[in-house]
């Protein structure tokens, strides 16, 4: 019912905001379309900085991180939040996706549940892939794809135990969708001839194509998003504006010359006339251009949405222009434009999203179409190797990574307690905010405002590690323009060595009271290499508990 009431939210908002401006006189038309965007980006930022810092961002990073670091807990209220924001900012022209929040907004109505029926931490957690496959299914209408997503994608384990629960919320939420919205497939294409054997190195051409793209698209989105982040706190809220007054400059002008409006948020329409091949090539790879752009102008920026819709839509028309060439310049003559844009909605997929098994089925769900599976096959596994050899980390590892937040997915070993005797640094947290000594307690406390560590390292001019200071003990300080350095508690906690064991380490944290240990190099002690918690033991005793029952 979330799923349902956020998409027809989104669909009202473009209705009466982009759609309904486009229709007006260019006199107002193009400023009204590159303000829109603009105002709702301005005001999103706004309510992010000041009241819901937890609904930026698609929604599927912090439902991750959520499951594997905080035992599933996340706040109604963040999904209540999520669904105002995403429609505010899909819903003024943002490029960005529903499908991300709606999963953010499902995980968050399946923790609530848990913790209002009182459940366990441990049947809490399993909770969140249900909502998340929830979720999916409704958004995209594909119950298989959601099964194979909140598996694949969510929890990293083919094997998980809540695979029947899984399947059970993903068919439920799938027969509320149908019911609500119908039950055709979200895209059709034209009838068209079967792949004939020489049209898959069209394919395998296109799976090249898209997954080099979707690396350059990746590596352009967190490079911005890093360069925003380095913006002061106090007018980071500013950032989603000029997101998305980029956004509204790039989709207007494309306007004014083409007329098409696939550049403004989701951009279905334009997606489902290049399926119906009724795209020139060169509106194709303009708007495949534009998309490209905006997208990383309204994510990196700070805005709210998610980026499934832009990959699908990018890659349709990539797809779709490689069809008209494959036509024209080649002469070939089977009918390769909507089935080829077909194909490429599921190689950018792959290639930016790195779940090759839940693009494969949500292209053939989205369609219906099973005469192209081989295919669809053949170039999301392409794309899908040739994006992992190019940048190892998938895109949601690496957005947490900017965050400071490392998921430290942890190998389950079946016997007993093996897993005490590996070394800390296979659940060190090496991506952490360190304070420096001179730096005052003012901006010490600035920099860490939106951090979920109570404990952070200090460190000297010359660069060695001088202790860890509480964020209670700064922020009890009478006069916060003093240097960190000097708020420093006299008893400090041990450091331990990267290669010890986490048995020995757990030893360290059960005598003494700090919960957050230094992690530094045996060669150098002064060297610090990471931080480990006592939260980290505890939360990997309780997952190979979980997995081994």
């Amino acid at each position: 019912m979330a799923a349902v009431g956020f998409h027809h939210s989104i669909d009202w908002s473009e209705q009466h905001l982009i759609y309904f401006f486009a229709s007006l006189p260019p006199r107002w038309a193009f400023p009204l379309l590159v303000l829109s965007p603009a105002a709702g980006g301005l005001l999103v930022g706004l309510l992010i900085q000041y009241w819901a810092p937890d609904a930026a961002g698609s929604g599927i990073p912090q439902v991750k991180a959520a499951y594997f670091l905080k035992f599933g807990r996340i706040s109604i209220l963040t999904g209540v939040k999520k669904f105002l924001l995403g429609t505010l900012s899909i819903g003024t022209g943002n490029s960005l996706g529903r499908e991300g929040p709606t999963v953010q907004i499902s995980a968050a109505i399946a923790s609530w549940v848990g913790r209002v029926f009182g459940l366990a931490p441990r049947r809490l957690m399993t909770l969140v892939p249900l909502g998340a496959a929830g979720g999916i299914a409704a958004a995209f209408n594909t119950p298989l794809a959601a099964i194979v997503f909140a598996i694949e994608e969510v929890m990293g384990d083919l094997n998980h135990r809540a695979l029947a629960g899984i399947v059970l919320v993903a068919v439920i939420a799938a027969v509320i969708e149908r019911s609500l919205l119908g039950a055709n497939a979200m895209f059709t294409i034209p009838p068209h001839s079967e792949f004939r054997h020489a049209d898959l190195l069209w394919a395998l051409a296109l799976g090249l194509l898209a997954g080099l793209l979707s690396h350059l698209w990746v590596e352009g989105l967190l490079r911005l998003r890093q360069r925003a982040k380095a913006t002061s706190v106090r007018w980071r809220w500013i950032n989603p504006g000029l997101g998305g007054l980029a956004t509204g400059a790039l989709g207007a002008a494309i306007f004014a010359g083409t007329g098409h409006l696939g550049v403004f948020g989701i951009g279905y329409r334009d997606l489902s006339a290049a399926l119906a091949g009724q795209l020139a090539l060169g509106l194709m790879l303009l708007l495949f251009a534009g998309k490209f752009a905006a997208t990383i102008f309204s994510y990196s920026s700070g805005g709210c949405g998610g980026i499934f819709a832009p990959t699908l839509f990018m890659g349709a028309m990539l797809g779709g222009a490689v069809g008209l060439n494959a036509e024209r310049i080649f002469s070939v003559t089977a009918d390769l434009v909507g089935p080829l844009a077909l194909v490429g909605m599921g190689a950018m997929f792959a290639g930016v999203i790195r779940a090759p098994v839940t693009s494969i089925l949500i292209i053939f769900e989205l369609t219906g179409d099973y005469s192209l599976i081989l295919p669809i096959m053949l170039s999301n596994l392409v794309s899908y190797g040739v994006a992992s050899k190019l940048r190892e980390v998938p895109v949601y590892e690496a957005l947490l990574l900017q965050d400071g937040i490392n998921l430290r997915k942890f190998p389950i070993l079946s016997s007993g307690r093996a897993w005490q005797k590996l070394p800390i640094k296979s659940i060190t947290t090496h991506e952490f905010v360190s304070m420096h000594a001179d730096d005052s307690i003012e901006t010490a406390l600035r920099k860490i405002e939106h951090k979920t560590f109570k404990t952070y390292p200090v460190i000297g001019a010359d660069g060695r590690l001088l202790g860890m200071v509480h964020r209670k003990f700064l922020e009890a300080a009478p006069d916060r323009s003093i240097p960190v350095g000097q708020r420093l508690p006299r008893r400090m906690p041990s450091s331990c060595f990267h290669d010890q064991t986490i048995r020995e380490v757990a030893q360290q944290f059960v005598s003494q009271e700090w919960l957050t240990l230094p992690v530094v190099s045996r060669i150098n002690p002064d060297r610090l290499l990471g931080v480990v918690t006592l939260h980290d033991i505890t939360r990997q005793q309780f997952l190979q508990e979980t997995e081994t029952g």
